[in-house]
């Protein structure tokens, strides 16, 4: 083969070294002008789905922790009151103030009330009835050493209404016969129903029993233990919660001991 002069040598060299700049130039502007992928985070949250539903939960939802807390017509806390609702409700929250929210109540009335009557860690709505175990006392507020707003005999039935899940995980909001609400011990409840049981034993559970040896209604009083706990005419002439509500009174007073058969086979001593 043939030598290559200088000459010829240099020329290909520049050359060669042109051919590269041209192969080369438009990649480098291409990573110049196209931002290269970055390992950041993306600004779209990357919290999964059932997390940013339970957040955006707790930014819309607060449950009343001031027992009948004041709910205005409009921000102002001197505005007239719309709603009255109890500790323990659960509400929707359209707007926000500096130190009011603006709170849909589950009546559908709108209105707004003060931050601090509220709070942002759920009180489960439940329900359900329940049963007293001994006599109760019931409390107007979360607390049991609130005031009491009603005392209630053993095997009362009481509908639930809610559970606090704060720092009092044990109280149980109820409705008592009557109408008033509060709150009792969630270990005085039960779901046996003494009283049903009871009345089952002695006659049936039908309040009308008239066996005629001297014995009435769903729990077989005599006539003159009847009107000693504050009855009126005959017990089987009385509903049947009038009857049950005599029957608490005279257990009050005298124990299990006044129905001896049925109370033994049931348990109850």
């Amino acid at each position: 083969m043939p030598r290559s002069s200088p000459r010829r040598s240099v020329v290909a060299a520049v050359t060669g070294a042109l051919a590269a700049t041209a192969v080369v130039a438009p990649a480098a502007a291409a990573s110049a002008t196209t931002p290269a992928p970055s390992s950041a985070p993306s600004t779209v949250s990357a919290a999964p789905a059932a997390q940013r539903v339970a957040t955006a939960t707790r930014a819309t939802v607060r449950w009343v922790r001031t027992d009948r807390a004041r709910v205005t017509k409009k921000s102002a806390h001197d505005s007239r009151a719309v709603a009255r609702p109890d500790d323990g409700t659960r509400l929707r929250v359209l707007d926000r103030g500096k130190y009011r929210l603006q709170v849909r109540v589950p009546s559908g009335t709108v209105g707004w009330i003060n931050k601090k009557a509220v709070t942002s860690t759920p009180l489960r709505d439940i329900s359900g009835t329940r049963y007293t175990q001994g006599r109760v006392a019931v409390t107007k507020k979360v607390s049991g050493s609130s005031k009491v707003v009603a005392r209630v005999h053993l095997g009362t039935k009481v509908t639930k209404l809610a559970r606090t899940t704060q720092r009092d995980a044990a109280r149980i909001k109820v409705k008592v016969p009557g109408g008033r609400t509060g709150w009792v011990s969630q270990s005085r409840l039960t779901k046996r129903n003494v009283w049903g049981s009871l009345a089952s034993c002695e006659s049936g559970g039908n309040p009308r029993t008239n066996t005629g040896n001297g014995f009435y209604g769903m729990y077989q009083f005599t006539h003159s233990t009847w009107r000693a706990v504050g009855g009126d005419g005959y017990p089987h002439r009385n509903s049947a919660r009038e009857q049950t509500k005599r029957a608490q009174i005279l257990q009050d007073r005298a124990g299990w001991g006044q129905w001896p058969h049925c109370t033994r086979q049931l348990g109850l001593r």
